[in-house]
């Protein structure tokens, strides 16, 4: 099947404004409008909840795979562009990896080859740094499995998770636009991630190719300011609880009470969750206490494996 580039005419999108609809019911929306969608088509779902449970869920129950775009456009509001592509059949390749990557997923198949020729994969181990703060990394990398954080400590012991990087996004574009030291520390927060390496010179020379490459990645730099902008916001104006369950709500499923939260969520200690609230472990330990108290999360082992998004939602509200 061919697939609508994501800037291609409306006419080869459907859209489907999932506001207004009971989240619970949002997941089978999708992938009934996924499975309408005629030869060539893409699906661009409008909805008022951040999309990451949303899509895993929608990913989880298709035979094939899914390339996935999303973008924040207001405070509570997220376009999700979905495309289906041919399933991998093999072991990832670098080109595999590439295409299913919005940033490149649209380059010519020679610009593209070209690109997983210079590449080179990078497998490392839950905790174990991929790029120190205020190194040199000569890299865009685009994550294929697991999970790593972006963080910084500013020369101090306390550390700050400013963002996850999930499959198939990239990190190191902040570096590729300023050709400076890299801003934050990159780290494996899943038992396992695995990288791909692209060497900044080589899509240097990618974009006088194929200049969209440039808006692709400024996209990505740009919502990610956006981001940063609304998490800060956060952290200067939410008590630490609001704070707290502003950092699990990403991670939690659109069902009804409490459902299986969303990798790597179930193994991050209470410290990664502090740093990504901007707080110190013994803080954030109390506000998760008090979560669960109140049946918005539950833990095994010390650790969060199941959350209530509509709870958590609800709390955030209050205090917005």
């Amino acid at each position: 099947m061919s697939a609508p580039e994501f800037n291609a005419p409306a006419s080869q999108w459907e859209r489907i404004d999932l506001r207004g609809l009971p989240v619970p019911a949002r997941p089978a929306r999708v992938v009934d409008a996924l499975a309408g969608l005629g030869e060539g088509q893409g699906l661009l779902v409008v909805t008022d909840n951040e999309p990451r449970g949303l899509t895993s869920r929608i990913q989880a129950s298709r035979a094939h795979d899914l390339l996935v775009d999303v973008t924040r456009v207001a405070e509570d509001e997220w376009h999700v562009g979905l495309r289906p592509i041919a399933p991998a059949t093999d072991a990832p390749s670098a080109e595999s990896v590439l295409r299913r990557s919005a940033p490149f997923a649209e380059m010519p198949d020679g610009a593209i080859a070209r690109l997983a020729t210079a590449a080179s994969m990078l497998t490392v181990r839950r905790g174990q740094v991929v790029v120190p703060e205020n190194s040199e990394w000569p890299f865009v990398g685009v994550v294929f499995e697991g999970v790593v954080a972006i963080s910084s400590g500013s020369g101090t012991p306390r550390n700050r998770i400013f963002y996850e990087v999930f499959p198939y996004e990239v990190f190191g574009e902040t570096e590729f636009f300023d050709q400076a030291r890299a801003a934050g520390r990159v780290v494996a927060i899943s038992k396992v991630a695995r990288i791909l390496r692209v060497p900044r010179e080589v899509l240097h020379a990618a974009t006088r190719e194929t200049p969209d490459l440039i808006a692709s990645l400024g996209r990505v730099a740009a919502q990610r300011v956006r981001n940063l902008m609304h998490s800060l916001c956060a952290q200067a104006t939410l008590p630490i609880i609001a704070r707290i369950a502003t950092v699990l709500l990403p991670y939690a499923m659109p069902d009804d009470g409490l459902a299986q939260a969303v990798a790597p969520l179930p193994h991050m200690t209470q410290a990664q969750i502090a740093a990504a609230a901007g707080t110190v472990k013994e803080v954030a330990a109390r506000a998760i206490a008090e979560l669960e108290d109140h049946g918005m999360l539950q833990r095994e082992h010390g650790h969060i494996r199941y959350l209530d998004r509509q709870k958590l939602a609800d709390l955030i509200r209050e205090y917005s």
